[in-house]
């Protein structure tokens, strides 16, 4: 497969004899078939996104490797390096959807259930908290997953209780399993109970039941002092770009956010789901499971917004979605066996567009691709 570069010199012919300035010969655009509106709509979202300098696309269909591209460089210092298939993107909450997978492995072998109550795991999280209205015994794995517990948003690092047991502050905002409130703070609740119900770190969890079985070479944590080689910076404005490290989430790793990979990885692991948790040497998790983190949870609540185990989904399109703040997007297009990925390293919100559409916006970019695949009778164009 041929690998495309980001961005091709320009070459320099003649020479400057005779007073004539050297002539420059156009830049070559590369040939990318029906692939061009997916790379155009990644570097327009890398314009949008106050220049920001990293970027780059990874589309699988049918389980295979049809196109993959990428663009800029790793931060704004000077002379910083290409960003290439290897680049370790920030995954911010795109570590959510690596987490529904820790929750599906759970759940498949039995080690803990969607409704259990997080009571179970931590005796003390009963009751309505102090000044409290609603019961926190009510809260599950299903509505810590699915945003529905009601426990309020709390994401500023580092969240500890040394005086008191853990969590046990809460106070929920709302009757559990009624409305939706994406939670940071639900995120770190969740991992936990994954924690106390399979004895393990969150971070040997990711390690043994996802990163190790799928061969995610590149997913993990970044913390001071590891290498930073091929890590993608986040940039913060026009002029300042720097590594925002796993452990300024908090001192422990939680499926909430903190991960750092490769688009390929994050296309990789999303093809598992694709394939109803399916890998080669076996499985990761029941493909049973899936129907249920792909709809609206729990039964019952408004889908406003749609929501499942730890994914966005949006049934117009027939897309599932997980996603994160930098604007890295994974878009899988389950009945068209097609995941797309693209990755930025930053987002600018305030540009009249919608992080929300935004994840429509690439299952669109998908679709017009299969129709225009079908049109010329490309089946798909290899790189």
């Amino acid at each position: 497969m041929k690998h495309l570069s980001a961005l091709f010199p320009l070459i320099l012919l003649g020479a400057v004899s005779c007073g004539r300035a050297p002539r420059v010969a156009e830049q070559k655009t590369p040939d990318r078939g029906v692939f061009e509106m997916l790379a155009l709509h990644v570097q327009s979202r890398m314009k949008l996104s106050q220049n920001c300098t990293a970027g780059g696309a990874v589309v699988l269909q049918n389980g295979k490797l049809v196109y993959e591209e990428y663009f800029g460089t790793l931060g704004r210092e000077n002379g910083s390096p290409a960003v290439n298939a290897n680049a370790r993107f920030p995954f911010y909450s795109v570590s959510k959807g690596f987490g529904a997978s820790v929750l599906a492995s759970l759940v498949s072998d039995g080690t803990l259930a969607l409704d259990d109550p997080v009571s179970k795991y931590l005796p003390h999280f009963t009751g309505t908290g102090p000044g409290g209205k609603f019961d926190r015994g009510r809260v599950t794995v299903r509505t810590l997953a699915s945003h529905s517990s009601g426990v309020p948003n709390d994401d500023t690092p580092p969240r500890t209780w040394p005086d008191s047991p853990p969590f046990g502050d809460i106070v929920l905002q709302f009757e559990t399993g009624t409305s939706f409130l994406y939670s940071e703070l639900a995120m770190r609740l969740l991992g936990e109970v994954m924690e106390r119900a399979s004895g393990r770190t969150y971070d040997q969890l990711v390690a043994e039941r996802i990163a190790g079985p799928l061969g995610l070479a590149t997913v993990g944590y970044i913390n001071r002092g590891d290498d930073l080689a091929n890590v993608v910076e986040t940039c913060v404005g026009f002029d300042s770009s720097r590594t925002f490290y796993s452990n300024e989430f908090g001192a422990r790793p939680y499926p909430g956010s903190g991960l750092f990979g490769s688009l390929r990885d994050i296309a990789a692991y999303a093809q598992a789901w694709v394939d109803s948790g399916r890998v080669k040497d076996g499985t990761v998790f029941k493909g049973d499971y899936v129907p249920s983190a792909w709809i609206n949870q729990p039964p019952g609540r408004q889908p406003d917004p749609a929501y499942g185990l730890l994914f966005w989904l949006f049934p117009e399109a027939r897309e599932v979605v997980f996603s994160g703040m930098a604007h890295t997007i994974c878009a899988m297009l389950p009945e068209e066996k097609m995941v797309l990925v693209m990755g930025l390293n930053q987002r600018n919100s305030n540009r009249g567009w919608d992080f929300q559409l935004e994840k429509v916006s690439l299952a669109r970019v998908g679709y017009a691709i299969l129709a225009s695949q079908r049109s010329e009778g490309t089946g798909g164009q290899k790189f």
